[in-house]
């Protein structure tokens, strides 16, 4: 199973997120479940570069870490949470046809 974490604070914008596991619904290289969200999870990633400037993620087999850096001025800060929301809304969709295969949660940090 996927597990991610959606971090968030108090007011609900998303400090980052982080992805483990195999979904497992096929054989590994033909997985649609795990294919989707890395999909989701690579576009954001891209955003988050080429849009509000920075890649600070980690980066394993099966496991996924980003956090949004402090210091980022209030343009890059806005446009890496809508990015981050449009990953989550991709995740939740994933969710809801394949709940047995990936858990999304949210984690106030």
């Amino acid at each position: 199973m996927i597990k991610a974490v959606i971090y968030h604070n108090k007011d609900g914008k998303i400090k980052g997120f982080k992805v483990k596991g195999h979904a497992g619904f096929g054989t590994a290289g033909n997985d649609i479940v795990c294919a989707a969200v890395s999909a989701v999870v690579y576009t954001a990633l891209g955003g988050l570069d080429e849009l509000a400037g920075f890649r600070n993620f980690v980066e394993r087999d099966g496991y996924m870490e980003c956090h949004v850096p402090d210091g980022l001025n209030e343009i890059e800060s806005y446009i890496a949470d809508i990015i981050l929301k449009t990953m989550v809304i991709g995740l939740r969709q994933i969710e809801a046809d394949y709940s047995e295969y990936i858990q999304l949660r949210f984690k106030e940090v």
